[in-house]
């Protein structure tokens, strides 16, 4: 699959996302080139260290916790994560197929740092928060810190939105406890959830304040454009 003369819709710290070439339903996360993972492992001191050198490609580890959640979840998880739906290889290197979260319309759904920044906490977004919440905790989804930018708001209906994280899922600690007891988990899930809403909170109180809300988690009127 040829992907060097494409534009990526997006650019994470360590992948370009693409849309698929023939299917428009799909995402193809492919490394950055420019990202020295070695080097990256190397910055992460002792705790690097210790951590096994595969836990720092993102694609295997994207696919493995995709695959293992939505074996354990079920049906339910694909409202508010994507499925993981083969490898691929690109002449950019090999990369990880997922589903592509669009709007109902179409267009690429809106990184929820950008709909914040645009819009507020209106009501959609106060109705797909509490829905989110509710299952990320009931459900006990192990997941990094719920960053503004690696969970996208898709309108699913005139007035309704549902959150859908993109990224960042899976256990990062170097003993998982929350993996073999329930509890805990879910108590770690709620914690995550907590500071979501205090991210929130910091970039409406940002805003208010004429402040700059970042480089990441925007997407252009291009990208986001109805195929």
């Amino acid at each position: 699959m040829r992907l060097s003369a494409a534009t990526p819709f997006a650019r994470g710290g360590n992948r370009l996302c693409f849309v698929h070439p023939e299917r428009a339903d799909v995402c193809v996360k492919v490394p950055r080139p420019d990202v020295d993972l070695a080097e990256k492992r190397r910055r992460k001191g002792l705790k690097g260290r210790l951590k096994l050198a595969a836990s720092f490609d993102d694609n295997r580890v994207e696919a493995e916790t995709l695959t293992a959640l939505h074996q354990r979840v079920g049906p339910a998880l694909a409202a508010f994560a994507p499925r993981f739906l083969g490898w691929v290889e690109t002449d950019l290197g090999r990369g990880v197929a997922v589903d592509l979260i669009r709007d109902v319309d179409g267009a690429i759904a809106t990184p929820l740092k950008q709909h914040v920044w645009e819009r507020g906490l209106d009501a959609p977004l106060q109705a797909a928060l509490a829905e989110f919440s509710a299952f990320w905790v009931r459900e006990r989804v192990p997941s990094r810190e719920l960053l503004l930018h690696n969970i996208v708001a898709r309108r699913h209906g005139d007035d309704a939105l549902r959150l859908v994280a993109i990224d960042g899922l899976g256990n990062a600690d170097l003993l998982p406890l929350s993996r073999w007891s329930a509890r805990l988990a879910k108590k770690k899930s709620a914690r995550k959830v907590e500071r979501l809403r205090a991210r929130i909170d910091i970039l409406l109180a940002t805003r208010a304040a004429g402040g700059h809300p970042g480089e990441h988690g925007f997407l252009s009127a291009a990208a986001r454009a109805a195929p």
